[in-house]
């Protein structure tokens, strides 16, 4: 079995290790993406069965012409009060303390600092309220709305913002929050939005492995809340757990996301090769 994951080093490697330990499986990390660049599907492929990603990369890979992916039934819930122990998280808009920005439309034609293309919280949920907002046409219009820098990582976004290089930055509410507790200097930001609530990032698998090894995968997860060794993980990360998760767990996203999907992946299937 192999684990990949494409969320460190954001959240660290130690926590995925101790994932794929209990699920003795080999970890592979990639990194400064949220999720498979297009025309690349290690679950597809045969290179990985389980995967850590966004749930926005998870409904891009669904939605790709002969991809066999599936939900594993697991993702984790931060402790934050504002989720209610729900496997959800919030796109954290911030910026300067001495920014005059009050609100979202403030930051018409600002530098705002994003996570990488395949990002829920670092790059789509700031392009959803856009254009749920009206401040944009549809959600690809929110790339002129504003100036979107891929920075390669939350972490990257934060530094760059109290640099005074960016105007602001979009951020996973659960590292900021975990962040803030261990770096001082992000005593420099403010929240200006929270943006959602969204799916936090699913595990998934390929679906060749089968409904029972699956399920016994996920199993073993949600076993592990009481090992030790991946409950200091969660802690550290301010998380309350790994907890099941239904099949309609990415919905809000894929409902978000379809007009924009749908175009990426017409365009794909008519200039892909044949």
């Amino acid at each position: 079995m192999r684990m990949i994951t494409y969320l460190a080093p954001g959240f660290p490697v130690s926590l995925f290790e101790a994932m794929a330990r209990l699920v003795d499986a080999d970890l592979l990390v990639a990194n400064g993406m949220s999720g498979p660049a297009a025309g690349d599907d290690p679950l597809t492929d045969g290179r990985a069965e389980l995967a850590w990603l966004c749930s926005t990369s998870y409904v891009e890979l669904a939605a790709r012409p002969g991809s066999a992916v599936c939900l594993a039934g697991v993702a984790w819930a931060p402790s934050d009060a504002a989720t209610g122990g729900r496997p959800a998280y919030f796109s954290d808009v911030v910026v300067r303390v001495g920014s005059s920005a009050t609100g979202l439309a403030d930051l018409a034609g600002a530098r705002i600092g994003c996570n990488d293309p395949m990002s829920l919280s670092g790059y789509h949920a700031l392009r959803i309220a856009a254009a749920s907002r009206g401040l944009v046409g549809c959600v690809d219009d929110a790339d002129d709305w504003a100036v979107l820098e891929m920075t390669g990582g939350h972490a990257r976004s934060a530094d760059r913002l109290l640099a005074g290089e960016l105007d602001a930055a979009v951020l996973d509410s659960v590292l900021l929050s975990a962040w803030r507790r261990s770096r001082p200097e992000l005593a420099g930001l403010r929240n200006l939005e929270r943006l959602g609530p969204w799916p936090t990032q699913p595990l998934v698998a390929a679906a060749r492995l089968g409904r029972g090894a699956i399920a016994g995968a996920r199993d073993r997860l949600l076993a592990g809340n009481d090992d030790a060794g991946l409950r200091a993980e969660l802690d550290r990360m301010g998380l309350l757990g790994l907890v099941p998760i239904g099949p309609d767990h990415c919905a809000a996203v894929a409902s978000a996301l379809a007009p924009a999907v749908g175009r990426r992946q017409l365009g794909s299937t008519q200039s892909g090769p044949k």
